[in-house]
């Protein structure tokens, strides 16, 4: 299954190697992390107030999760920011504003040397009241102290002010010095000095005077605004305190916990996932996948041809769509059938079923299955067409694991029974160059900006067999009967070794699908078979790559969720020590 899902409103971040010159940057924002690490730990301390993402319109439930959609999704690193620039809390908070109020690309803004652009002390003003983003505690969160101030903030504003209003006294000794240099002689050329006096021109005094007022009013506009800002940060202080103490979780706010896969039906309400339960309401969905004689003859053969497993028994159809596969069970010699889905499609599917004259063994529920009362406890088989794009896209399978934990008697099966991903890299210079060189001559324009995020996304296409130079790795193998939500997140490091001499354009994705039953079934959605719907997922590399026949490229891939959208994933790909990152969605 593989319609379009609900995502993200906003640019993809774009693509970021962190080597140098074939090495990793030390830190860096795009390393995959070890298989120790857990890239989904949660970083940011929980709060209670909504956010407005720096780079769009869209809200969030806390700072936490808007800093790491800015993250994952736009590109903006606060770590390596921090690191780079010394940023410390008010750095920061000027940051913020700063974007809110000048609106930069978030390119632009990681790409920059110094805290610059945001140094006037006009970025301490909210841009917006009560902003949940500056009470983030930026220092804290990114790098942790042993020992923590006792009042929780700290001040740090320094100021360029003329030494003359500073240090008045001083201007005696700068008059001095000014009448020995010559090129500074006619500041002090009508001025003398006789002991604790000093005696000039009215012309002089007057133009100094001048000097004089237009810097203290300077100076009293800059205390105002001083005070504003530690009005405002006390309040901030307070209503952040007010959030950390307010019971429950937040009596310890800077405490961290292993990271948790949550199932989709979890993350995301009904109400909340209705774009992508209406995506399959439309027609021409179900039309693209029953034409794919690949996908479909595959499960009739898996259900048809094995009478002797599927007869008498109850059989659950998770997201049946138009349910084409719960006549096929019914065919087979099934008992009873029960489908469900949560789409407007199942409308058609019951006309479809009566239509056909299964409706006395086939019943239909409208409803998402985890939230959905079924008419049978158990049943022996349990199958579903919930495969995505790079099989784990839109996360169906979570439902599918969800009905196999609570619905699947002793002894029953779930179909397909196992899924692999596997990776081989191509050599498509062709598609490479319309793709990513289009951008360096628009009808004559340079459009360079965008093709980092066209990089970063990964692309759903069919690539030609003969454009693969590599064998293929096998980077996860899930059973579907024993599995967890958390299996779907995943690591691997593979080689490919390469058949000829080329320049490598991208890694390609697909995967396979096995029925092992008496009379087994399969189905693989790679290049060297006939095409499916799911296509192909491309990873385009930055630059090509040169490589020579018989070369071994060793090789890391890092799928996590992305905490944002629980159906899109988020990839980091590591060839030869330089990583870069993706996103499916």
């Amino acid at each position: 299954m593989s319609g379009d899902s609900d995502s993200d409103d906003c640019d993809m971040p774009g693509l970021v190697s962190n080597g140098t010159d074939g090495a990793p940057a030390p830190g860096g924002a795009g390393v995959a992390l070890d298989e120790e690490e857990d890239l989904g730990e949660e970083m940011y301390v929980d709060s209670l107030a909504p956010s407005v993402d720096l780079f769009s319109t869209k809200k969030f439930k806390t700072a936490e999760d808007c800093l790491e959609h800015c993250k994952e999704v736009h590109g903006l690193d606060l770590a390596v920011l921090k690191r780079r620039l010394s940023m410390d809390t008010f750095s920061y908070i000027r940051f913020v504003n700063y974007v809110r109020s000048e609106s930069p690309s978030p390119g632009f803004v990681m790409s920059l040397s110094s805290g610059a652009k945001w140094g006037d002390l006009k970025f301490m003003k909210p841009v917006i009241p009560d902003d949940p983003l500056l009470m983030f505690n930026f220092e804290e969160e990114l790098d942790p102290q042993d020992e923590e101030e006792e009042n929780g903030f700290e001040i740090d504003i320094s100021r360029e002010l003329n030494d003359e209003i500073a240090n008045p006294r001083n201007f005696h000794n700068q008059l001095s010095t000014a009448s020995t240099n010559s090129e500074d002689s006619c500041i002090a050329s009508n001025v003398t000095f006789e002991e604790d006096l000093v005696k000039m021109s009215l012309d002089k005094f007057n133009d100094l005077k001048k000097q004089f007022d237009a810097m203290s009013l300077e100076l009293r506009e800059k205390d105002n605004e001083l005070k504003a800002v530690f009005e405002d940060m006390t309040k901030m202080k307070g209503v952040a305190q007010t959030l950390f103490n307010s019971g429950g979780e937040a009596e310890k706010p800077f405490s961290k916990t292993k990271h948790k896969v949550v199932p989709v039906s979890e993350a995301r309400t009904v109400e909340e996932d209705h774009s992508y339960f209406q995506s399959y309401a439309h027609y021409s969905i179900h039309h693209e996948m029953l034409s794919d004689s690949v996908r479909t003859s595959s499960y009739r053969d898996a259900l048809v041809n094995n009478p002797d497993r599927l007869r008498d028994a109850l059989v659950l159809d998770i997201g049946c769509g138009t349910g084409i596969l719960s006549m096929f069970a019914a065919q087979a010699g099934a008992k009873a059938v029960v489908g469900v889905d949560c789409s407007d499609i199942i409308y058609q599917a019951m006309d479809i079923v009566r239509e056909n004259k299964m409706d006395d063994r086939v019943k239909l529920v409208k409803g998402r299955l985890e939230e959905t009362e079924l008419p049978y406890e158990k049943f022996d088989i349990i199958v579903s067409e919930w495969m995505g794009y790079f099989l784990l896209f839109e996360g169906m399978l979570d439902s599918v694991l969800a009905a196999r934990d609570k619905y699947l008697a002793p002894g029953g099966m779930v179909l397909p029974n196992r899924c692999t991903i596997e990776l081989c890299a191509i050599s498509d210079h062709e598609r490479y160059d319309s793709l990513v060189g289009f951008w360096s001559d628009v009808y004559g324009y340079k459009m360079s900006c965008m093709r980092g995020p066209i990089l970063a996304d990964a692309s759903v296409e069919v690539i030609p067999k003969d454009l693969v130079v590599s064998n293929s790795a096998n980077v996860l193998d899930l059973n579907i009967n024993t599995c967890t939500v958390a299996d779907t997140e995943f690591n691997s490091s593979f080689d490919l070794k390469i058949t000829k001499d080329c320049e490598l354009t991208g890694i390609l994705g697909y995967f396979d699908t096995f029925f092992d039953l008496p009379t087994p079934a399969m189905f693989s959605t790679g290049p060297q078979v006939k095409p499916t719907h799911w296509k192909q997922t491309v990873f385009y590399l930055p630059e090509k790559l040169p490589v020579k026949k018989n070369e071994t490229i060793p090789c890391k891939m890092v799928c996590k969720r992305m905490k944002t959208d629980a159906r899109a994933l988020k990839v980091s790909l590591t060839l030869d020590d330089k990583t870069y990152r993706y996103t499916v969605d």
